[in-house]
């Protein structure tokens, strides 16, 4: 915790400590329900479960309607009107959440017509997206940097979660249950997150069509880009699904599962610097820069240092966790785990573009990474299997964070700047010699 209060700042050094304690919370648990759980289902129904939650995944970009990378601006420009703001982002989120579960239901039914175990599961899941919505309160929490609350409540959910699947384990339970927990998280986490802001705010709901509308608007091209993302994030699964099978699956949502385990500490990081750097902006160029450069290269040589872990000991990490029935997955771990760090840039990015007005060039670099993705997904799995997919993703990655924004002149300086992080140029601040 001191490295990053003198890497980031002590202003919300706190707010980042609660953030990683929950995400520590949720890494144990994670851990010992998550591997129980793989273990018990095997790599087939594993597999099931995990290409089901890829299509919600898809879905659930959608109904977020990208408002995460723009509404903690407004609260943090708009005080007074934070309640109005909130309510109408959770309305629009749930029109669409509601508007999505019956295209999902449309389409798994044409598609899985004559597979009623997928068709289930895919269906219980969806119905986590009207639930979602709620979490827009986690952006409120988040602009006035008290995230306690969050963490309090999505640590009650989460072990709340974790007791039901133990009983489901105990119990034997059909495919069809577990595929209903991450629903029963996101109504146990919506509800206490809603009995905690009114605690914290004796106001009424209040919805603006104003807000509404200027919500959507402004977060337009996170909407497309999160579309984006999304089939670029889970494109490798849904492949692998239909070109190899279900099993296949399994096996590498295995490794993805351990290679995003290390994103509790980044992420963090980047929750909390995001209304500092933003508010940076307004007051010196040079310190919102520095601020930027220090995030990026916090991640970056923070990832080098567990990504070179992982490397060292996959085939052991696979081998004691999951069993020798998944240590298929200890190659594509490696690759994965490389690939990691390349994404975090990305989401840390975000800070910079909303910063800057250019909002629209997100579309364009996903646009460049689907398309990379879905082609060389496409040779390389059929050449190398899951590895094949594996090492798509590290290159369609590299791609998109590092190369896409090069393209286009207004974004060419999140790349230099991202660069300079790297060499750790002006990232260290220099103690200013106090003249006697």
């Amino acid at each position: 915790m001191e490295i990053i209060r003198k890497v980031i700042g002590n202003r919300f050094a706190n707010n980042t400590l609660w953030l990683l304690l929950d995400r520590v919370f949720q890494l144990i648990l994670g851990l010992i329900v998550g591997i129980w759980t793989a273990r018990f289902l095997g790599p087939s129904n594993f597999g099931v479960l995990n290409y089901g939650a890829s299509i919600i995944t898809f879905f659930s970009v959608i109904c977020s309607l990208g408002l995460e990378n723009v509404i903690i601006k407004y609260f943090v420009d708009n005080p007074k009107k934070n309640n109005t703001i909130l309510f109408s982002a959770i309305v629009i989120r749930m029109i669409t959440a509601v508007l999505s579960i019956i295209l999902i239901y449309i389409m798994v039914s044409l598609i899985h017509y004559d597979d009623k175990i997928i068709k289930a599961v895919i269906i219980l899941q969806s119905l986590a997206l009207i639930f979602n919505s709620l979490d827009t309160i986690d952006y409120w929490f988040q602009s006035i940097l008290m995230s306690k609350y969050v963490v309090i409540a999505k640590s009650i959910a989460r072990l709340l979660v974790s007791l039901w699947k133990i009983y489901l384990l105990i119990s034997n339970a059909s495919l069809e249950f577990f595929a209903l927990s991450s629903t029963i998280e996101a109504m146990i986490l919506g509800i206490i997150l809603l009995v905690i802001y009114f605690k914290k705010n004796n106001t009424n709901i209040s919805i603006s069509k104003r807000y509404s509308k200027e919500l959507v608007l402004n977060s337009y091209h996170f909407i497309l880009s999160g579309l984006l993302i999304s089939l670029f994030t889970q494109m490798d699964k849904i492949m692998l699904g239909n070109l190899i099978g279900k099993e296949s699956v399994g096996v590498y949502s295995v490794a993805a599962n351990i290679a995003i385990l290390w994103y509790f500490v980044p992420l963090a990081v980047i929750n909390s610097a995001r209304p500092i750097i933003l508010k940076n902006k307004q007051n010196s160029i040079l310190d919102y820069q520095r601020k930027l450069k220090q995030l990026y290269a916090f991640i970056f040589w923070f990832g080098v240092l567990v990504s070179l872990f992982i490397t060292l000991f996959s085939n052991i990490i696979i081998k004691y966790l999951y069993g020798q029935q998944y240590m298929e997955a200890a190659l594509p771990l490696i690759i994965l785990i490389w690939s990691s760090i390349f994404s975090l840039l990305g989401t840390a990015r975000n800070i910079w573009i909303v910063s800057e007005g250019v909002n629209k060039y997100t579309k364009y670099y996903f646009l460049i990474g689907v398309f990379a993705n879905f082609l060389l997904n496409y040779i390389f799995i059929n050449l190398f299997g899951v590895v094949g997919s594996a090492l798509a993703t590290l290159i369609a990655q590299f791609i998109t964070t590092i190369i896409a924004p090069m393209l286009f002149a207004k974004t060419k300086e999140s790349t230099y700047l991202m660069c300079k992080a790297f060499l750790l140029n002006d990232v260290i601040p220099k103690n200013k010699k106090v003249k006697r």
